[in-house]
């Protein structure tokens, strides 16, 4: 049998690990193991991923997919070798990386584009990109991503249509309506939208106050003819266990063949 050797996980390194919500996963008791998506990482990209903790942490930054999201995303993408990617909101780049380091283990180049309104993120994003090596596997645009024009420039950086697309943007009801009707018909046949936020408690993050994915995702798959949609909630509270431990829950929706 070999043995592992010991190594930091990325999450474990801050001194708030044990008090910052940030950390909810990470915290518990009952997982006293590395999940995958860290323990693929070879040194350089973990220790990337270390100051990227600390950096965000210290400039509040901190708003990533969880790991249960990351997780199950980044399982679709490298157990079917999903090629063309766009993400909707990047914000401080998390998953950015991640999926980047995942598409360069697969040997993909312009795999992966990524849109969000703030100029700033997309600067501050492009940056740790630069230096985990990923310029040539992720696009990034700064614009609205119910834009139309963000569809083209996304079929141009990627060679063609997507295959999957991650809803992870504003949460607010009007503007993921918007999405949900400009980007489903953008993906292949069989594509994925997969959306986070898609919890009844995660309706608290639509600043608007108009109910956030939840509701968009329950008028747009009312209408006639749209796809089924298979929607995983996790407990009331980060931090409890469940067999989809994320309360903020994920959406997944795919396009018939």
């Amino acid at each position: 049998m070999t043995t592992q050797p010991t190594r930091t996980p990325p999450h474990t390194v801050s001194a708030h690990a044990t008090d910052h919500i940030r950390f909810w996963w990470h915290a518990s008791g009952e997982r006293g193991y590395e999940p995958d998506l860290y323990r693929v990482l070879d040194d350089g990209q973990r220790a990337l991923l270390i100051e990227w903790y600390e950096d965000t942490l210290d400039r509040k930054l901190v708003g990533e997919m969880a790991v249960p999201m990351a997780s199950a995303l980044l399982g679709l993408v490298n157990g079917s070798g999903v090629r063309r990617i766009v993400q909707l909101g990047h914000f401080a780049g998390y998953s950015c990386l991640l999926l980047g380091w995942a598409l360069e283990r697969m040997g993909v180049s312009n795999g992966l584009f990524s849109i969000d309104l703030n100029g700033k993120m997309t600067d501050y994003t492009r940056g740790w990109l630069e230096r985990g090596g990923l310029a040539g596997q992720v696009g990034l645009l700064t614009s609205d991503s119910a834009s139309a024009d963000a569809v083209v420039a996304a079929r141009a950086y990627l060679g063609g249509d997507p295959a999957c697309v991650v809803i992870d943007s504003s949460h607010q009801y009007a503007h993921t309506l918007e999405e949900l009707d400009l980007w489903y018909p953008s993906l292949v046949p069989g594509g994925l939208l997969v959306l986070h936020d898609a919890s009844p408690m995660a309706a608290r993050y639509d600043r608007t106050g108009e109910g956030g994915v939840r509701r968009a995702l329950d008028e747009w798959l009312a209408r006639p003819g749209a796809p089924s949609a298979l929607t995983l909630t996790g407990p009331e509270k980060h931090g409890q266990d469940g067999p989809y431990a994320d309360p903020s829950g994920l959406c997944l929706i795919q396009k018939p063949w």
